[in-house]
């Protein structure tokens, strides 16, 4: 079953270890499906946490997909941080990075 979670408002950096969390725990359950259509504004923490949680993703064998209309915040943001050419979109739906990989730190 796939967990659907509404990203809204302004996502900047003082919610990021809040929205890490969020999707950690949702990751390591199953599959995630992000609804940006209540997305005001977001920065580039919020995008770096949702690179990595593509990273996570692939380390649980999970799911991660985040709906990226055309002209949309989500798609807006990626431009302007040039990282719109490694999104992966199918269909309005960002389903991965291109170059996103798990790694393992030793403790």
């Amino acid at each position: 079953m796939t967990k659907k979670l509404p990203l809204t408002g302004d996502l900047k950096i003082a919610s990021a270890d809040d929205l890490a969390r969020q999707l950690n725990t949702a990751l390591t359950a199953g599959d995630v499906s992000l609804c940006t259509k209540k997305l005001v504004s977001i920065d580039a923490a919020s995008i770096q946490i949702l690179v990595s949680a593509f990273a996570t993703a692939q380390g649980t064998g999970h799911k991660l997909a985040v709906d990226m209309p055309s002209g949309g915040v989500l798609e807006t943001a990626f431009e302007r941080l040039a990282l719109l050419p490694l999104a992966v979109v199918e269909t309005g739906v960002l389903v991965g990075i291109t170059g996103v990989q798990t790694l393992q730190v030793a403790a």
